[in-house]
């Protein structure tokens, strides 16, 4: 018996991390393939005939992932067993899992980008003596940072092929959440900066910009209120820490390979459907 296969089995979670790793590795990676795809093909940017025939004309190759993405799974298994095999295929999975962690956030990265800032606006719409504290304080909402605005920008930046993220800096992952507590901006369920909120996010410097300054996106929304609430620069090397919480699963388990099977199954049927 090996050493690798000695230690291995000796901690039976490593499989449970592996499995994890590569599956969202490879998830990602068919994501940012696809978005990847629009961009080369130059898909009209409007919010609703664009995106429709953009959606009708990569519907098949949509499905494709999908079919890869299952490939993925099943590799998982082949690479677990492979392990045990020898060095070359330890090796081998040594560096799927290294591909998986710089997709999923768990490693840092570094590459060209765009910095973001979102802050409170110094001014204060005018108030009506007649104006009750609560009357006022909705008046005053399109003056303050929220979450909701922090999100509208994390759409944006996923949608234009953003391939990391981070907000006040912490990395975004899969199950990041971003909530308002009073002053405080919650990112992961650590207390951040509420304003300014930093942004920062690492992909092609000109698509991003394209994605926050378009007409009727995101800058536009500060327009009326107050333009400084909102600017966004160019950055030639930006390096973003990985993610350092915790990544419990308490509910999610692998599926049986049939169940597996038929749900990949209406996945793609109802990719075939359309909208």
């Amino acid at each position: 018996m090996s050493v690798f296969t000695s230690q291995i089995r000796n901690r039976p979670w490593v499989w449970q991390v592996t499995a994890l790793g590569v599956v969202l590795g490879g998830l990602l990676a068919a994501s940012l393939k696809t978005q990847d795809r629009i961009r080369q093909e130059q898909l009209p940017t409007t919010r609703i005939s664009g995106l429709a025939a953009a959606y009708s004309d990569l519907r098949d190759t949509v499905a494709e992932q999908k079919k890869k993405i299952a490939d993925i799974q099943a590799s998982l298994i082949r690479y677990q067993k492979a392990a045990a095999d020898g060095e070359g295929n330890a090796r081998l999975l040594s560096e799927s899992l290294q591909k998986a962690n710089l997709l999923s956030g768990l490693v840092a990265v570094t590459g060209p980008g765009v910095v973001i800032t979102l802050q409170d606006s110094t001014k204060r719409p005018p108030r009506s003596p007649e104006d009750s504290p609560e009357t006022y304080a909705e008046v005053l909402k399109p003056y303050i940072i929220h979450d909701q605005d922090i999100q509208a920008v994390l759409n944006e930046l996923r949608a234009a092929g953003a391939e990391a993220i981070v907000i006040n800096d912490q990395r975004v992952i899969a199950t990041t959440a971003v909530r308002c507590v009073g002053p405080t901006i919650l990112v992961n369920n650590i207390p951040t900066n509420g304003s300014p909120v930093k942004i920062k996010a690492i992909g092609d410097p000109d698509t991003l910009v394209s994605s926050m300054t378009m007409a009727n996106g995101v800058q536009d929304a500060y327009k009326m209120t107050d333009p400084s609430m909102f600017s966004i620069d160019k950055a030639d090397a930006i390096t973003l820490p990985a993610y350092a919480g915790p990544t419990p699963l308490r509910y999610a388990r692998e599926a049986p390979k049939a169940e597996a099977e038929r749900a990949q199954k209406q996945s793609e049927e109802a990719t075939q459907t359309g909208l």
